[in-house]
């Protein structure tokens, strides 16, 4: 069962692209074509697995924060065109 999203603007604007915080296992939320690709950055940590999609932003962000557990975080990238990411607070999320 997916948790529901209390507020999906809990966003870390501190970190950019660049900054080397994504690591193995952390996932990845990213604003394509009308859609929210959700993947998971590989060992490589420059290509992401795919785990799918959502076509709505707290749903996705929901799902993302289920695959993350507590091991990992969840970063949103708002949109394709968008040059650095955004460090989501998952603690936002309810049961």
């Amino acid at each position: 069962m997916l948790r529901q999203v209390k507020s999906a603007k809990k966003i870390d604007k501190g970190r950019r692209s660049g900054d080397r915080d994504i690591l193995e296992g952390d996932i990845v939320v990213t604003a394509v074509a009308g859609h929210y690709a959700i993947g998971r950055m590989t060992a490589d940590g420059k290509t992401q697995e795919s785990l799918g999609s959502q076509h709505n932003r707290a749903e996705a962000l929901n799902w993302a924060c289920a695959l993350a557990g507590r091991k990992h975080r969840v970063f949103l990238y708002p949109s394709a065109g968008t040059p650095g990411y955004l460090l989501f607070d998952c603690a936002e999320i309810s049961e």
